[in-house]
């Protein structure tokens, strides 16, 4: 069931995020009626996390604070040694964007437990079956397909985040 419109996770069902990869190019997905198994574009089924440290909450503390709490968490996350890429996440309705990273190899309850520590209500799960919206608390899931997009190397779909929309 989809959220009703002044429920938050309205906006998180309707992001869309790209995904910079080391090989070049940018992955853009986004929630879709079904998944689009075959365009799974990862090597195994292993689930990708795509989390933020910007805007926790109601805070709005502006992209010079949004970016120290993100060096922080990718710190965290690079003590776990996890590959990091590089992601931004796009409410397609209103424009507001939110750096972030994605992640692969780490279990869902740590990668929430981060999410938690940095403030945030939820974060993306996205497997070969389902994209998901997760809270960091709570249990609430809201699952659906999903769509991809591949751009081609050195080229992004959306600017980028110093870029004003």
């Amino acid at each position: 069931m989809a959220p009703a419109p002044e429920d938050p996770w309205a906006s998180y069902q309707r992001t869309m995020v790209e995904i910079l990869r080391p090989s070049g190019g940018t992955l853009r997905v986004r929630s879709a009626p079904a998944a689009d198994e075959a365009s799974w574009p990862w090597p195994d089924g292993q689930p990708v996390h795509l989390l933020t440290a910007w805007d926790p909450g109601l805070e709005r503390p502006g992209r010079d604070v949004n970016r120290v709490r993100q060096a922080a968490l990718e710190a965290d996350l690079a003590r776990v040694s996890v590959p990091l890429l590089a992601a931004v996440g796009v409410d397609t309705a209103t424009g507001r964007r939110e750096e972030g990273v994605a992640v692969r190899g780490l279990p869902e309850a740590d990668v929430l437990a981060l999410g938690l520590r940095y403030g945030q209500d939820a974060l993306f799960a996205w497997t070969p079956t389902e994209w998901a919206v997760v809270a960091c608390r709570g249990g609430r899931r809201l699952a659906t397909g999903w769509s991809l997009a591949v751009s081609e190397s050195g080229f992004r779909f959306s600017p980028a985040s110093d870029t004003p929309i």
